[in-house]
């Protein structure tokens, strides 16, 4: 090898710069259940509302069978993490 060789490897490069603009996130995927079982899942803005977040998912294509005709008992919403209707 000769002397005035430059290593270049991996192992040589400058860490990254830490930027924390990218680990904010823009959506959420929030699950839906009914009763307990996962119907669905739909994405919401990150700083959606309770409110925003039910009319989301009770406008979800696969937990509208699960919802209409029956009597919703109790909405219990987890902030950023999920939904879940209580039917009867």
């Amino acid at each position: 090898m000769a002397s005035n060789s430059r290593i270049t490897g991996l192992s040589y490069q400058p860490w990254p710069a830490f930027d924390p603009a990218l680990l904010v996130e823009d959506t959420l995927d929030i699950p839906v259940q009914v009763n307990g079982k996962l119907r669905d899942v739909i994405r919401v803005p990150a700083n959606a509302t309770a409110v925003q977040v039910e009319t989301a998912a009770r406008a979800s294509e696969k937990a509208r069978p699960f919802l209409d005709g029956k009597t919703v008992r109790k909405v219990i919403v987890v902030p950023k993490k999920l939904i879940n209707f209580v039917v009867a």
